[in-house]
């Protein structure tokens, strides 16, 4: 058996059995006590009765014989009983077990003498009598002519009396081991606990994902529960790890392809130019044209793919100033209508006077412009709006939303997803790189606010922003 068992179990049986006995054998005592104080009584009772018989002018030897017969056969059996009258002599005695005050030599027994003297107290105690060990008692009539003494010596019937039942020790030692057995059962269910939490721990340090370890073998109580939770939490952050390493290596066979395809282009057109000689004037110029186009394609997606990184959700914060966010959409405004960048969509907006938040203004700016530029390459819409929707615990709360279709519901959770395209068969043109939205996030993220998207009730994205407020 393992250690831990015998430490828990050996202190838990060794406390249980202490306690058991500490508590029979206080038990005995309590029951001898009890018993010895039955037979005292019955002592006191045997010189009252004498006692009275004489107040009452009855023949005490009759009255001894007759109390003589009466306990015959019984617990009392080896009672003796005499009676004495003030000068010493015996007025009635039970004749076979005479209490002689007098030994053969005529010296008085110092101990029965003292009881005599102090039989007012009604006292009974032990003493050696005549070879036998035996509970004596004397009772004085109230005139003093006689005094009655009543011994019981330790043997016989009283020696069973007093004697506690056996049948009490087979209850102990089965109680002492049904106990027993309990707090094995006990400790082998905590300990069961503690035993798997070692082989989780184990698995832990082995780098082993513990598999084998089934919740289900944890006991049901608190440290079972406990024990369930840990392993549980641990899963799921392996399982969020695992995730995120393949979301990670997605993304990194992501970014080599998207870069693969201008610098494919851009070489498949500059192999062309140098080994081909022949090619026209305006052949070569196109060639050159494409390679540029292709050239500013690579470094806009080398500088967008590094901002985003840089802005990751762990997020470092951006240097942030007090920005006017009615100004501020007034020149996203300008900027949309001579750039054509809302395509054939209208852009209407309704930021009130006054409406200040802290922010990084150009970057503010070019997640406006990345919100717009994804409404109107992607919804299929007419219309898109950016809108002030409050106050609320320190944020002010914008929404920017459009009339267009929507995405299916199952797309939702990933848009802000490096190089996530809800659209999987629109063209590599349509679609663009998948950093727009994972740009935008960001952005704002490190602004110390916050953005979620959903399907709007009629129709279109509605995009939820939370930028901090800056006052008045």
């Amino acid at each position: 058996m393992r250690k831990l068992h015998w430490k828990l179990y050996i202190p838990l049986v060794t406390i249980t059995w202490l306690i058991i006995g500490i508590t029979i054998v206080y038990f005995v005592s309590h029951e001898k006590q009890r018993q010895r104080q039955n037979l005292e009584n019955r002592l006191l009772n045997v010189n009252n009765t004498v006692i009275d018989a004489y107040e009452r002018g009855d023949n005490l030897q009759n009255t001894v014989n007759f109390i003589r017969f009466f306990v015959d056969n019984t617990t009392l059996d080896p009672l003796r009983i005499t009676v004495y009258d003030h000068d010493g002599n015996i007025v009635a005695d039970n004749f076979e077990s005479t209490i002689h005050i007098y030994d053969q030599f005529g010296e008085p027994n110092p101990e029965l003498m003292k009881m005599i003297k102090e039989s007012h107290i009604s006292k009974v105690q032990d003493m050696t009598y005549a070879e036998d060990k035996s509970m004596v008692n004397a009772k004085m009539s109230m005139d003093g002519e006689i005094c009655s003494l009543a011994a019981l010596p330790y043997k016989g019937e009283v020696i069973e009396f007093l004697k506690v039942d056996t049948s009490i020790w087979i209850v102990v030692v089965a109680l002492g081991l049904l106990t027993s057995i309990m707090a094995w059962l006990g400790v082998r269910a905590v300990c069961r606990n503690v035993y798997l939490l070692r082989d989780f721990a184990d698995s832990i340090a082995s780098d082993r994902m513990p598999e084998n370890i089934d919740k289900a073998r944890f006991s049901n109580d608190e440290l079972g529960q406990v024990s369930r939770n840990l392993l549980t939490l641990y899963r799921e952050k392996i399982h969020a790890e695992q995730a995120k390493l393949n979301h990670e290596r997605q993304i990194s066979l992501n970014i080599a392809h998207e870069l693969n395809t201008p610098v494919s282009i851009i070489k498949s057109y500059a192999d062309t130019l140098i080994e081909d000689d022949s090619l026209s004037e305006s052949a070569r110029q196109n060639f050159i044209n494409r390679i540029q186009q292709n050239a500013d394609r690579l470094a806009n997606l080398v500088k967008d793919l590094s901002l985003v990184l840089r802005l990751d959700e762990t997020g470092k914060s951006l240097p942030c100033d007090k920005v006017s966010l009615n100004e501020l959409v007034d020149r996203l405004e300008q900027d949309i209508r001579e750039g054509h960048i809302n395509g054939d969509m209208t852009f209407n907006h309704s930021i009130p006077s006054g409406c200040n938040v802290i922010a990084h203004e150009s970057l503010l700016m070019n997640a406006f412009l990345n919100l717009v530029y994804n409404a109107a390459t992607h919804s299929g819409g007419t219309a898109m709006s950016l809108d002030f929707c409050g106050d609320e615990d320190g944020f002010t709360v914008l929404k920017f939303s459009d009339n267009g279709n929507g995405v299916e519901q199952k797309h939702i959770d990933h848009l802000f997803d490096l190089f996530y395209r809800a659209e999987y068969g629109r063209t590599r043109k349509t679609g663009g790189a998948g950093l727009g939205l994972p740009m935008v996030r960001r952005v704002i993220n490190a602004m110390g606010g916050s953005i979620k998207v959903d399907n709007s009730s009629t129709g279109g994205l509605v995009f939820t922003i939370r930028l901090r407020n800056a006052g008045a």
